[in-house]
């Protein structure tokens, strides 16, 4: 699936635009992703993209670049987005006329605009085919009434809103989208760390964000005054750039806390300096999430916070991985403080059940939650849509032929056809017509086809089902019934195997998936323990007889790279392999690796791609799960090893470090 971000400034490093790398980079793994950076002020992101992760901007406002910096439609005010807005005053016509005319051209399924600005172009001039996400990182509540109303009224053309918390979530529910558009909530994804976590000695208080109004920086120091009077040996150390640096400087002054309170400036990569503090601060009066708490909870740091609106009372559990304090109460915050500064057995116990509640915002975990958000989506668009006028019903005989039945037209009619098209069909590639004839079993007003068996006809591919009744231009046709119940493979035998599923596509349509194979490999079971990896199948196509079943493990984007592991047959057509994990970790030479299982015989330059066709459930990848084995190592972080099925339903294997 192609996804694409669309960002403000990828080139920085302040908290929406972790977010949006973080996930990025979890969804990376399985998705073709895409950052799109409106504006680029840098030669060089702060935060380097993950692999996989390609960053594009559309405006260059680097020095020396002149074209877009001298362009005189950066003089003409925007017409899209509302002028009362924050951050209006970074977009023009020019912006305007970029944005749309790369999302117009666009080719991604997915299309996501991580702020209210971007989600409104999203919303705009996005492609209707792609499934359009605002994701919104700011809170709601920081918009006055009237400015939320003009703020949503934008957006009535998405198909979801994603926000980082619950309680964001009711917030934009109450101001009430336009269009009825769903709301999800959906942590920011928090990386996993790769330093040792915080041993609970150290004698610093850390804080990171934005130094703006609603962090209340300023009542964590003075709070920390209060701290210092007790406890001169603990510093309090502050990350971040922002409006407030000038403010928040004369108060350390004033306070005399020049020796104890330090203004650290901008880092794009805090986990090193989360590990070495000892207690995280979040003084906020409001959080969309509270990214920054997060990344220092997964680096075990126990949290102290103000129990504002937003993220941080989901995050962080009073008593359990940190403290809450209310809002605007420095005596109350520093006496929280000094509760973990003087308790080092609790500090440190707080910190260890802060780390593991922090990976429930790993890269894994969000990416799923993410991609259950786009499933959820696009059910909520299919049945948006009105439903095709023509229903088309399947029937699969024992032989894994398809029967298709139309019901409900008039008699007498010799010019109608089924047209099937191929998705993403070569150029020049022309589609299948199927006509239509009277039902051989009587029955008024219906008429049927049956699918082609033959690979010659039908191509490996999806392909969707239309009506040409000869009155105009040929229309896609909803499912009536789908009768499963002898699926199976339509042809198998040395020349070729074809697999043939009928089912109903994301928009709600009829649609066909077709395999075609000289050779294929079927998984019948997989599954995992004591550290290895289990498969069972049959082979189509072939069988082994006395020769001796192979597995073959190649790693992805090096056909050349690979080996070989024996297996064991009857001698018929089934096999089954037993794949220590530790096989394919000792083979690993770069962080992250695919690697994809192929089946052949010794002596038999022919091999099959394991895979799982014969199932009539469609999205395979989603349903079929399976665990991670972990393997240690010597000398260096574990190695995680999970089976997986890719979009085209083959089993392959991800193999990657997993720092602690």
């Amino acid at each position: 699936m192609k996804i694409e971000f669309l960002v403000q400034n990828a080139y920085s490093s302040d908290g929406s635009t972790r977010a949006v790398l973080n996930l990025a980079a979890a969804l990376a793994d399985t998705h073709e992703v895409r950052v799109v950076s409106v504006f680029r002020w840098l030669d060089r992101p702060a935060i380097a993209p993950a692999h996989g992760v390609r960053v594009v901007s559309l405006l260059d406002l680097r020095e020396g670049r002149r074209p877009d910096k001298q362009d005189v439609r950066r003089l003409t005010p925007t017409r899209v987005i509302p002028r009362t807005q924050e951050m209006s005053w970074r977009y023009s016509q020019l912006t305007d006329d970029k944005i749309e005319e790369y999302l117009q051209a666009s080719q991604a399924q997915v299309l996501v605009g991580t702020s209210l600005e971007l989600a409104a172009y999203v919303s705009r001039w996005g492609r209707p085919r792609a499934l359009r996400v605002g994701q919104l990182h700011q809170l709601s509540t920081v918009l006055p009434a009237a400015e939320q109303s003009r703020a949503w009224a934008g957006l009535g053309r998405l198909d979801a809103v994603v926000v980082p918390s619950m309680e964001e979530a009711r917030a934009v529910n109450a101001a009430g989208l336009a269009g009825g558009v769903a709301v999800y909530a959906h942590p920011d994804c928090v990386p996993d760390p790769r330093i040792a976590p915080a041993d609970g000695r150290s004698r610093v208080v850390m804080a990171a964000g934005r130094l703006v109004p609603e962090k209340r920086f300023d009542l964590l120091v003075q709070a920390f005054a209060q701290v210092v009077r007790a406890r001169p040996d603990w510093q309090l150390r502050i990350y971040g750039t922002g409006p407030e640096y000038g403010q928040l400087r004369a108060l350390v002054a004033e306070l005399d806390l020049y020796n104890h309170v330090f203004l650290m400036m901008e880092e794009p990569r805090l986990e090193a300096r989360w590990a070495a503090a000892a207690i995280a601060a979040g003084t906020s009066d409001r959080e969309s999430f509270g990214l920054a708490l997060a990344e220092a909870m997964r680096c075990g740091l126990p949290v102290v916070a103000t129990a504002c609106p937003g993220g941080p009372g989901e995050i962080v559990r009073h008593e359990v991985n940190g403290l809450l304090t209310p809002v605007d109460d420095a005596d109350a915050f520093a006496a929280a403080l000094l509760r973990l500064i003087e308790d080092e057995p609790a500090r440190t116990a707080l910190g260890a059940r802060a780390r593991e509640d922090a990976r429930a915002y790993g890269p894994e975990l969000s990416a799923g939650r993410f991609e259950q958000v786009i499933r959820m989506a696009r059910r909520t668009r299919r049945e948006s849509r009105p439903a095709a006028e023509v229903a088309v019903s399947c029937a699969v005989a024992p032989d894994g032929l398809i029967t298709l039945l139309l019901d409900g037209v008039r008699g007498g009619r010799d010019d109608l056809q089924l047209v099937l098209r191929r998705r993403k069909a070569r150029r020049g590639e022309r589609p299948v017509r199927l006509p239509l004839v009277p039902s051989e079993e009587g029955v008024p007003h219906r008429y049927g086809t049956v699918v082609p068996p033959d690979p010659g006809v039908l191509t490996e591919g999806r392909w969707d089902i239309h009506l040409d009744t000869g009155e105009g231009k040929p229309a896609k046709v909803r499912p009536g019934s789908i009768d499963l119940r002898g699926f199976g493979p339509v042809s198998t035998g040395p020349a070729y195997t074809v697999v043939q599923l009928p089912y109903a596509s994301e928009s709600g349509h009829l649609a066909l998936r077709t395999w075609t194979r000289d050779r294929h490999a079927e998984a019948t079971e997989v599954w995992a323990d004591d550290g290895i990896m289990h498969v069972r199948g049959l082979l189509y196509g072939s069988d082994f007889g006395a020769a001796e079943p192979l597995l073959l493990m190649r790693r992805r984007g090096m056909e050349e790279s690979g080996f070989w592991l024996p297996g064991v047959s009857s001698g018929g057509a089934d096999f089954s392999f037993s794949l220590p994990a530790s096989d394919l970790s000792d083979q690993l030479v770069s962080r992250h690796e695919l690697w994809d299982l192929w089946v052949g015989r010794r002596h038999d330059p022919v091999v099959a791609r394991l895979g799982r066709f014969l199932t009539d459930v469609v999205d395979v990848k989603s349903v079929f799960a399976y665990p991670t084995l972990v393997v240690p190592t010597d000398d260096g972080p574990p190695v995680m090893v999970k089976p997986y099925y890719t979009a085209g339903t083959e089993l392959s294997v991800r193999v990657s470090e997993k720092a602690e």
